[in-house]
């Protein structure tokens, strides 16, 4: 036994405590349940053999008795008691042998029932002459249990045919209770009983023992495991058996955890975004070398709340406050604090830490983007001189063409002293055309402010689309999938339409002599989406990238600023503009505004 495990024993001593009595029950049951049939088929061997000496001591019909005797010509009642004396003598004589016996014979013809009681006015019930009318009608005997423990009876009725015709039915009963039956049964289950219960005592007896072994090694076990909060590197004691291999285990896992927590600490050390986790009250857990610099940490900050520990002027703990108690995410904000090293730019996220549904603490992630935003702006510089070269660039480029020609005409003016009207056209023509670059210009350089509210996005796109259509009548087919179940847009509707009208010319230029023009809304992630889509030319990939530059346009007379200024606007917006084009089938632009509440 000292070589089984701890399990295999308290699953043996389980076995013994808890299937054996089930086994022994049903053993019992069983023993019962065959001692009850023994008797039964035992009672109705008796009886079949009591009603065949009760026939033999008959000897013949009982009719031909009467006959012999010149009774047949006399009345019932003659007949009756004749039958009767000579039905007593041989149930006295039988229960000399079967003291218990009940036993008589149904006369047919006369349908009485003879016992020996004397007794002939209806003496058997309606279910005996259900019983005498069934023997009769099929010649075979029937055998009957009637009543429940302590009152039941074995009946057999066996047909009467001493002439070979069916003259009446003798019936032999036994009452179970009056054999003894009862005593003998409930000696089998006193005995069952009594074994289950000494099985039952000695698996709890062992079942103690083995249990009480067990928790003394788990007492240990659990001694060490306090050990082990306040230190890592202990080692707990061995056990047998499967207990020893938890511990084991357990030590193993220490080990491992160990050495995670010499890996944490060295990853966290190298990571330059500072690290701050607090439990669910607030006390500093884990604290890495970034956040301990940036955020002036003292020493011995660990367990201390950082409310104590962080800088009353940061920002820090009003955001943590906000997450542990109020569950509050912040992701990637940016954050200003005017510490004792100057004003500092930081990108702050803070969660929950949760175990499954219940909060266990927050972490805060800082990242110092103080110089990476100054090299930021200085490539911004750098960006806006290169843009500023190429916009001027541009600018002489779009209104050298118009001055030439101005020029040429005052020219001509001066030598001839007397313009045409042609001249007079064209000058005010190019003149025009510079008043729109410069327009657009300006508008490119300095956009309007823009005055948001919110508006139904397709009444805006309706009331732009119906003044295309009134200006190109029957030119153009426009197919329309507008979302009814939009929400409000956030937007400034004039420039928006602006936006949709640059796009649409565009549109319209790309399709000189017709086309169709699809317009789809839909919503998107929190944006609403804008499709317009052309079977226009389409553009070409090597032109895709400038789509958006100033003043680069592919067609021969485009300014090059209607697509930058939509670009302008939209990113104004909070949104962006997206383009998909296929040369000689069409152009899809698909723009997103935010989406109102």
């Amino acid at each position: 036994m000292s070589n089984i495990s701890f399990g295999n024993r308290l699953f043996i001593f389980t076995v013994i405590l808890l299937i054996l009595p089930v086994i022994l029950t049903g053993y019992m049951l069983h023993i019962i349940g065959n001692s009850e049939l023994s008797l039964v088929q035992e009672q109705k061997a008796k009886l079949n053999h009591a009603a065949y000496l009760f026939e033999q001591q008959l000897e013949g019909s009982l009719d031909d008795y009467l006959a012999r005797e010149g009774l047949l010509d006399k009345s019932k009642e003659e007949q009756m008691q004749a039958i009767h004396q000579r039905v007593s003598k041989i149930v006295k004589n039988l229960n000399k042998d079967y003291p218990e016996l009940h036993i008589g014979i149904y006369h047919k013809r006369l349908d009485v029932f003879f016992d020996g009681s004397g007794r002939f006015s209806e003496n058997f019930s309606q279910r005996r002459k259900g019983a005498f009318s069934e023997v009769l009608t099929t010649g075979t005997s029937l055998v009957n249990n009637l009543g429940g423990d302590e009152k039941a009876w074995v009946e057999v009725y066996k047909p009467f045919s001493p002439n070979g015709e069916v003259e009446g039915v003798i019936r032999s009963a036994e009452n179970l209770a009056e054999t003894g039956y009862y005593g003998k049964r409930e000696n089998v289950a006193n005995t069952a009983y009594a074994i289950i219960v000494i099985t039952i005592m000695l698996g709890l007896g062992g079942s103690l023992v083995i249990f009480r072994q067990f928790v003394n090694h788990v007492h240990k076990v659990k001694e060490g495991v306090q050990n082990l909060k306040k230190d890592l590197g202990y080692t707990l004691p061995k056990a047998p058996g499967e207990l020893g291999e938890i511990v084991e285990s357990v030590n193993d896992l220490t080990k491992k955890i160990l050495e995670l927590n010499i890996y944490n600490d060295t990853m966290l050390a190298t990571i330059e975004d500072a690290v701050l986790v607090v439990d669910f009250n607030g006390k500093v857990v884990i604290a890495n070398c970034a956040a301990q610099k940036l955020l002036k940490l003292p020493g011995e900050h660990k367990g201390l709340s950082y409310k104590e520990v962080l800088p009353n002027d940061s920002p820090f703990i009003n955001l943590l406050q906000e997450t542990l108690e109020n569950e509050t995410q912040y992701t990637d904000i940016n954050v200003n604090w005017a510490s004792s090293s100057g004003i500092l730019q930081l990108i702050v996220s803070t969660d929950t830490l949760k175990n499954g549904t219940n909060i266990i603490g927050a972490v805060m992630l800082c990242r110092d983007i103080t110089e990476h935003k100054k090299l930021e702006e200085q490539a911004h510089r750098q960006e806006r001189l290169a843009s500023l070269g190429k916009l001027v660039a541009g600018v002489a480029h779009e209104i050298r063409n118009p001055l030439t020609s101005i020029s040429c005409y005052i020219q001509h003016w001066q030598n001839n002293k007397n313009p045409s009207a042609k001249a007079l056209a064209t000058m005010s023509r190019e003149v025009a055309r510079l008043d729109g670059i410069v327009n657009q210009l300006l508008y490119f350089t300095k956009p309007a402010e823009a005055k948001f509210s919110y508006h139904n996005i397709n009444v805006v796109i309706n009331e732009v689309l119906s003044f295309f259509m009134e200006t190109h009548q029957e030119k153009y087919n426009v197919i329309k999938n507008l979302n009814p179940s939009l929400p409000p847009a956030w937007i400034d509707r004039e420039q928006i339409e602006r936006v949709l009208s640059n796009i649409l010319f565009n549109a319209i230029q790309a399709m000189p002599q017709s086309g169709t023009i699809k317009v789809k809304t839909y919503k998107s992630n929190g944006f609403i989406g804008i499709d317009i889509e052309d079977t226009g030319y389409g553009i070409a990939q090597e032109h895709m990238v400038h789509l958006f530059d100033p003043f680069y346009s592919a067609r021969p007379k485009g300014t090059g600023l209607g697509l930058a200024i939509a670009h302008e606007i939209i990113t104004a917006h909070g949104g962006h503009i997206e383009v998909e084009s296929e040369v000689g089938k069409g152009t899809t632009f698909s723009i997103y505004v935010k989406a109102g509440g």
